[in-house]
């Protein structure tokens, strides 16, 4: 049984006319009859005497039409409820912990400027919580730090940078150009907490080549640098996340090793999953393509100039 099927009982009820009905219907007489027809086949009883004045509902027509009628109704509701919920979407973005801090201010108000009629909520967590929230629905779309997950699907990179060596412009490396596994040799380390991918690759590689690390402990975003300014440390992170922080006294040096793609920091937008995203989905989407190939209105300051 089909929800048309009711519809057109509903309407050939009411006017009592096949010609009639089927005005109202928008479709042939031919068509109508086949319906009911069919409808009554999977019922196994007439719905209506047919006469050459009309159609006559059956005492069993009478007894369904209130059941019928209730169910056409509700489907109506349904779907005016579904029209209201599409209207005031709220599209539920999450980023890891300093995401909003590696883009332009406006980001997120200039979306809101252009599409005034699409709500957004926003939150930042850990990287590695994103997937499960995409999963369970939590979030509709996120941007995640890679390695991305397979049963993720990656639109775009929104950003791309090397992981970075943080220290005191003081410290004896500050000079250098650039710093690999064997420059940290016996040197303290002070992890950030919310780069917990990066932390154990540091690790990984400085012990594969015989290095040894004094990690003294871990701290937030916030009070990162604040840790590592005056202190003898080194620190690892994104430059662009530190990119509002007026600090420079502190210096920015990239990092590498044999294998650069480890410490390159990937920013992705993902969805769950290979189906197509909604209607909202797909116009934020579009909207961050068109906003990161735009030059960009509040550039990093270059680590070279702070130190002049």
């Amino acid at each position: 049984m089909e929800l048309r099927q009711i519809q057109y009982f509903i309407q050939l009820f009411k006017d009592r006319n096949i010609t009639k009905a089927s005005k109202h219907l928008f479709i042939s007489q031919q068509g109508l009859s086949k319906s009911i027809n069919r409808l009554e086949d999977e019922l196994g009883f007439p719905l209506f005497k047919r006469s050459a004045s009309g159609v006559t509902p059956t005492r069993e027509a009478n007894r369904l039409y209130d059941y019928f009628y209730k169910i056409s109704d509700s489907c109506h509701e349904l779907e005016k409820e579904i029209e209201t919920i599409r209207r005031n979407r709220i599209l539920n973005i999450f980023a890891y912990h300093g995401f909003a801090l590696t883009q332009s201010k406006d980001i997120f108000p200039e979306y809101r400027r252009q599409h005034p009629d699409s709500g957004i909520y926003y939150e930042e967590a850990s990287n590695r919580l994103l997937p499960d929230y995409l999963q369970c629905h939590k979030a509709d779309i996120a941007f995640m730090q890679a390695p991305i997950p397979g049963e993720l699907h990656s639109h775009l990179i929104v950003a791309s940078e090397p992981l970075y060596a943080i220290m005191d412009c003081s410290h004896p490396l500050a000079g250098q150009p650039c710093l690999t596994p064997s420059d940290l040799s016996h040197q303290e380390i002070l992890f950030l907490d919310l780069m917990d991918d990066f932390n154990r690759s540091i690790l990984k590689t400085t012990a594969k080549k015989g290095v040894s690390l004094e990690v003294c402990g871990t701290a937030g975003l916030n009070e990162y640098l604040h840790r590592l300014l005056g202190s003898s440390r080194i620190g690892f992170g994104s430059r662009l996340m530190y990119q509002y922080y007026n600090f420079p006294e502190i210096s920015f040096i990239p990092f590498s090793a044999e294998n650069v793609s480890d410490f390159t920091i990937e920013t992705h937008l993902v969805t769950f999953g290979d189906l197509p995203p909604d209607e909202e989905t797909r116009k934020y989407i579009n909207y961050i393509k068109e906003k990161i190939q735009e030059p960009s209105r509040e550039p990093a300051p270059d680590p070279e100039d702070e130190k002049q």
